[in-house]
């Protein structure tokens, strides 16, 4: 019976098999099994006709018996066996419980309670009226007890390991969905398609009836999201403190409610207006990179029972990366706004060539302020331009413009050398607010032929030149904020260098240029293996470890992150400027991200018991097309081409050959000697025709290799050359020395393996020693 039930794969079958020899065993008349219902805490028939319809056995499941309640529930509260002569006198006897209402005299009864080997309980196993020799009813005997309590026990752990093996499941599953689901949020950066499928994506992650949306409108003080009305979509605004949404986002805790009209701050109105009942609820703030809540997730209905802790931990997880998607988008939607406003102003300035649009400030020769043109772009009213023609200039401008101050001061002196100043990008303090401005100081001196001036621009006058006593000076202010807004928002989703060309060129232009650079390619080893036995915020928390590491690599040695796919990610040296550098640029990152990841296996996996993280890193140089790739409504910066290709292949094969690190023979040839180095192989790989030698990065010049591994270097080269020269027996002993001297040297081993094939079915004649790889 115990085999049974250890290889049974059925559950439910498992179940009937036990009650049918339990029933057989102590010679019951009757045999009924009750299962403790982990939502309710309740028991339910588990026992059915095996035979029966499935609907009927859903219909008996989801009548429940009160906990405590007969002598099936009196044993499951005090998980004691009960034996009993005359059970139907006995005053615990519920005969709606204890034999289900049943054309049945109870004259004797045993239960036992299940219980899992930890000892939690999972439901009583009764036997009603043992049949004794002369088919009489007779009382349950030790015997009886002793093999219904064993029954009961391989039944508790039966019924625990199922319910654990379930609870594991769900979890790889809802880990699997989180992380398809945190790839699919970065493919779009339209607001309204993105919370589209976050709330899709949700909905399907927790199991739950509806999901919604609640964004917030801080003009407004407002929570708005759109909703399924009873005939459309529907647009609902509730104030930022209403409800249990308006509770989350103010208070920014999570909210989990079993029961929502029993709570006092559920607001009903919006079921009354859509037609809808809720029932339970889960609500998770949205909190963008600073902390702050921009919003909140709600889910209605769980579809079965109600929304558990680890249901509040996956939706915090899942939030967070929400939380990135929305806040890129709204910053793409700023940038792509500021870049429009930026193309109309310089398009603006070109066909009006005589319009003066800087602003222009004069001041008198007794240094206060004459006329200004734009004083609302200085954040200056009507009033505020009163109150500073009071004032001499070294007043309102202030010590913290020290440096304005001198210039004018220089203007004011007369001197020819100081006629003309100009200043670039300079941090303007006027009014209270910073504004970054390009200026231009000119000094007005006498002599000046604008006698008629009424402009207010030639203040009191002045002479025909730059000499003679200076009668003020006229400031030219350039406001440049928004294009150093527009390079600091593109700079945080992109590198300051690209930011810089896409700003100088005009970056919402589709197409590209050809450019020879060096890309990289990383992936982490199994990551889905690995990602099955974590939760999910730990997942999360492991990749945004190993990105951060990666990324501070390549922008350490000029690289820039072209794109994160899943797991991995491509980096490319030499866009939007081409070094030629650029390759060891890109070896010189490798070797960081494998330094950087050894640190973390030492100090965060190993000593927490987990299994160290391995990866591969695949290095290729060659000619790209680098530009924006897409449409004119999404656009990404980005490299195509056979050299990015090939990157990614090398990358793939670096499990094959077991090894961190493989560079092409194309980044050798500009490498130099910087680095140390050994050829590999010869491949063609899949999807080509034409072959590359594959070499592993070991080190940087200069870098001390263990005698070891030096010895395995030396057999291993050898070994290569006879390999080529279809010397196999020769190249097998040398492959078989450098594993002795290194006994994990992936490439050893692998040119082993194909050594010892070759030697008992033989290449063709023409055989050059290139390996074709079959996959990718």
């Amino acid at each position: 019976m115990g085999g049974l039930i250890s290889l049974e794969m059925d559950t439910e079958y498992a179940l009937d098999q036990i009650i049918y020899e339990a029933e057989n065993l102590v010679s019951a008349e009757l045999l009924l099994l009750y299962l403790v219902d982990p939502a309710t805490g309740d028991f339910y028939a588990a026992d059915s006709d095996p035979y029966m319809d499935p609907k009927e056995k859903e219909l008996i499941k989801e009548r429940k018996y009160p906990m405590g309640m007969g002598i099936v529930g009196w044993v499951g509260s005090t998980l004691e066996t009960v034996n009993l002569k005359d059970a139907s006198r006995h005053e615990r006897f519920e005969h709606d419980i204890d034999i289900r209402g049943m054309n049945v005299i109870a004259n004797s009864m045993l239960c036992v309670p299940l219980a899992s080997k930890d000892g939690v309980l999972k439901g009583v196993m009764a036997a009603i009226n043992k049949t004794g020799p002369i088919g009489n009813t007779i009382v349950f005997n030790q015997e009886d007890e002793f093999m219904l309590k064993t029954l009961g026990k391989l039944a508790g752990m039966l019924i625990g390991n199922a319910q654990t093996y379930n609870r594991l499941k769900k979890t790889q599953e809802k880990v699997e969905v989180l992380l398809e689901t945190t790839r699919s949020l970065g493919s779009t950066l339209e607001l309204d398609l993105l919370v589209k499928r976050i709330m899709d994506a949700a909905k399907d992650l927790l199991m739950a009836d509806r999901c919604t949306l609640f964004l917030s409108d801080a003009k407004a003080k407002q929570l708005k999201a759109h909703i399924q009305g009873r005939d459309s979509i529907e647009e609902i605004r509730i104030p930022m403190n209403s409800g249990i949404a308006g509770f989350a986002f103010t208070s920014g805790e999570s909210v989990n409610i079993v029961d929502a009209y029993k709570d006092s701050r559920f607001n009903p109105d919006v079921d009354k207006k859509t037609g809808y009942i809720t029932r339970n609820m889960l609500c998770i703030p949205i909190r963008n990179i600073s902390g702050q809540s921009i919003g909140v997730t709600q889910m209605i209905n769980k579809k079965v029972g109600a929304f558990e802790a680890d249901d509040e931990k996956l939706l915090i997880s899942f939030s967070a990366q929400a939380a990135v998607a929305i806040e890129n988008s709204n910053l793409f939607k700023k940038t792509e706004d500021m870049l429009r406003e930026t193309s109309n102003m310089k398009n603006y300035l070109s066909m009006i060539l005589q319009s003066i649009t800087n602003v222009v400030i004069t001041l008198d020769k007794n240094g206060y302020l004459s006329h200004i043109n734009h004083p609302q772009k200085m954040d200056l009213d009507a009033s505020a331009v009163e109150a500073l023609k009071k004032q001499h200039f070294e007043v309102w401008l202030g010590a913290e413009n020290a440096t304005l101050l001198s210039d004018i001061k220089r203007a004011f002196s007369g001197n020819s050398d100081s006629s003309t100043i100009f200043a670039q990008d300079y941090e303007l303090s006027i009014n209270n607010k910073i504004k970054n401005v390009n200026y231009t100081i000119v000094q007005m001196a006498e002599g000046s032929t604008n006698n008629n001036d009424t402009s207010g621009i030639g203040g009191n006058g002045g002479g025909g030149g730059i000499t003679g006593l200076s009668h003020g000076v006229v400031i030219v202010l350039e406001d440049i904020s928004s294009e150093k807004r527009a390079l600091m928002t593109l700079g945080r989703y992109m590198s300051p260098a690209l930011a810089k060309q896409v700003m100088a060129e005009d970056g919402g232009q589709l197409g590209g240029k050809r450019k020879k650079v060096a890309i990289l390619f990383s992936d982490i080893r199994s990551f889905t293996t690995i990602s099955e036995s974590m939760e999910p915020h730990m997942v999360v928390e492991m990749l945004n470890h190993h990105f951060t590491d990666a990324v501070n690599a390549i922008v350490a040695e000029q690289g820039i992150l072209d794109k994160y796919i899943g797991d991995a990610v491509m980096a490319v040296f030499g866009v939007p400027f081409v070094n030629p550098d650029d390759s060891i640029h890109a070896c010189s990152a490798a070797l960081r991200m494998k330094e950087s990841l050894q640190v973390y296996n030492e100090t965060v996996r190993i000593p927490n018991g987990q299994d160290p993280i391995k990866m591969g890193i695949g290095v290729n140089t060659g000619m790209v097309l680098s530009g924006n790739i897409g449409s004119l409504k999404r656009m990404e910066f980005s490299c195509i081409g056979d050299a990015v290709n090939l990157s990614s292949r090398i990358e793939g094969m670096t499990k094959m050959y077991g090894v961190t690190i493989l560079i092409t023979e194309h980044t050798v040839n500009e490498i130099g000697d910087n680095f140390i180095i050994r050829e590999i192989d010869s491949v063609v790989v899949k999807g080509k025709s034409n072959k590359v030698s594959i070499y592993e990065l070991l080190g940087r010049k200069g870098d001390e290799l263990s005698a070891s591994m030096a010895a395995t270097l030396e057999y291993f080269e050898f070994g290569l050359k006879v390999f080529r020269e279809r010397a196999f027996d020769q190249a097998i002993e040398c492959f078989s020395k450098a594993l002795r001297s290194t006994k994990d040297d992936g490439p050893s081993l692998a040119l082993l393996e194909r050594a010892m094939m070759y030697r008992i079915e033989p290449p063709p004649d023409d055989w050059n020693g290139v390996y074709h790889a079959d996959s990718k």
